[in-house]
């Protein structure tokens, strides 16, 4: 915009923001923000919110299916599928921030924009990091992510304004806050936090913006996530002053300093790769990448945590899905799919396996064939999981079914029940303890669940074992409701 038609003062900056009405504000995304605070809102809701949005639903697929967002490279084709896959939080975030790369990229995306929005996108993903154990970490990353809009608002309309707002920035002893002071009669802090309050945003980030000092830990931590940005951008990685912020760091997190000066380095290149599938290029450049003499270090670590994070189980998200499997089973929405997935995710992450398999029964109980599977070989997993059953030799999988009795094969059965164990099962997941679990439809065995830990090493035990059973018990209520829906209606 022109000098003469620029906005005169803060209240007719933030008039012409609202009323350019930025993608990232408007009724979708208000929805999805309103998530943030709302632990108990059920997926349907949050996937409901975003099908309404053709745009919004292509790009969260694309990103859900992203390298970044789903390393294991499960295909993920619904958006249902996406929030169980991904998780709530993971999801609502993906929206948010494509609503707001939407709106910068569609504003003068000059280079100034851009260090404004990998400084966003660095903070927040750092701090989300630090906040790992907070209930509630997604709303960090929200905070942090949008703290700067105002900022980010203004490069997307100053035109000649900004240019003469550079300027001043590069004189000797000038300020920015000086500056923004002496060409806009304020400081663009105070258009963050005018917009904040105008579009309603969340209780922590208005806390944030307006008591950025307040002794509060989680906005400590977001403090703690823009000084990490900030200093990697200016002193660097292997500056004193970033040496005693992992310092910092490391006491808070009771991490030795090796650990958290490489959690901070992987953070940074997990910035780099959100903003890549993100679509946001241009800002990509401006997150500084730790120096590559680190680069053997980390990748060494990073194996060894790797490794180490297999087979665990996580008892926040086993709550999770079988909160959302209770929601679908109550609303009557039980599809024979969902409810696959519900249970194959619940069981893959919740419980902690290294692969998990649904074979199908075929009518006549001749032939077992995996339907769905999870895991880093599920592929071959699929493949390989074919059995056709022995009319003379008995087999565990096919006894399973007969008896309808879920069983766990102990590394002390394993040489008991050796001859029971088909030779193609042992060729496909090698000699490693396992659980069996029929699907009884209507008194009918349909088919069996198959978990096992045999890439991590990690023991099954007995809780393992009941956290296994309940899942399929609420697989065999959802498909049984499913099956009586139809004889229902005639």
């Amino acid at each position: 915009m022109k000098i003469e038609t620029a906005p005169k003062n803060l209240d007719e900056w933030v008039a012409l923001i609202c009323e350019q009405e930025m993608p990232v504000f408007d009724m979708t995304a208000r929805k999805v923000i309103a998530f943030t605070s709302d632990e108990l809102a059920p997926i349907s809701e949050l996937a409901n919110v975003i099908l309404r949005d053709a745009a919004l639903t292509a790009r969260v697929l694309k990103l859900a299916n992203s390298v970044f967002y789903n390393p294991m490279g499960v295909s993920i084709s619904t958006i249902t599928r996406s929030v169980v896959v991904l998780g709530f939080n993971a999801v609502r975030d993906i929206c948010l921030a494509v609503r707001l790369i939407d709106a910068l990229v569609k504003g003068a995306a000059r280079e100034r924009l851009g260090h404004e929005l990998a400084l966003a996108l660095h903070t927040a993903t750092q701090a989300r990091a630090l906040a790992k154990n907070d209930k509630s970490s997604e709303e960090i990353f929200i905070a942090a992510l949008l703290m700067r809009v105002g900022e980010m608002a203004f490069w997307c309309y100053s035109d000649e304004v900004g240019e003469m707002l550079m300027q001043l920035y590069n004189q000797p002893g000038m300020t920015q806050e000086r500056a923004q002071e002496q060409i806009l009669g304020f400081r663009l802090s105070q258009l963050s936090r005018r917009l904040i309050q105008e579009w309603q945003l969340t209780e922590l980030l208005q806390r944030a913006i307006s008591q950025p000092i307040q002794a509060d830990e989680r906005l400590h931590t977001i403090r703690l996530g823009q000084q990490i940005a900030r200093c990697a951008e200016g002193p660097g990685w292997q500056s004193p002053e970033m040496t005693q912020l992992i310092q910092r760091i490391a006491k808070l997190t009771e991490r030795t300093l090796d650990e958290t000066r490489i959690n901070l380095y992987q953070e940074a290149r997990v910035a780099k790769q959100l903003a890549s599938d993100l679509g946001a290029d241009f800002a990509i450049k401006h997150i500084p990448s730790p120096d590559a003499v680190i680069r053997g270090e980390e990748e060494q670590f990073t194996k060894a945590k790797s490794l180490a994070s297999k087979g665990i189980p996580d008892g926040s998200l086993r709550v999770k899905i079988l909160r959302e499997l209770g929601v679908v089973l109550d609303a009557g929405q039980c599809d024979f799919n969902i409810i696959m997935e519900l249970v194959l995710e619940g069981i893959y992450r919740g419980i902690g396996v290294d692969r998990v398999v649904f074979a199908l029964s075929s009518p006549d109980k001749r032939i077992l064939k995996a339907k769905y599977a999870l895991g880093e070989d599920q592929e071959e997993v699929i493949r390989g999981f074919q059995f056709i059953r022995s009319p003379t030799a008995p087999d565990l999988l096919f006894q399973t079914m007969d008896r309808k009795l879920p069983r766990w094969i102990t590394e002390k059965d394993y040489d008991v029940y050796k001859q029971l164990i088909p030779n193609g099962l042992r060729q496909l997941v090698g000699y490693t303890p396992f659980m069996l679990a029929p699907i009884v439809v209507h008194h009918q065995c349909i088919g069996l669940f198959y978990a096992d830990r045999a890439l991590s090493n990690h023991p099954l035990d007995a809780t393992c074992f009941d956290d296994f059973k309940h899942f399929v018990h609420q697989a065999n209520i959802g498909i049984g409701l499913g099956a009586l829906r139809p004889r229902q209606k005639t």
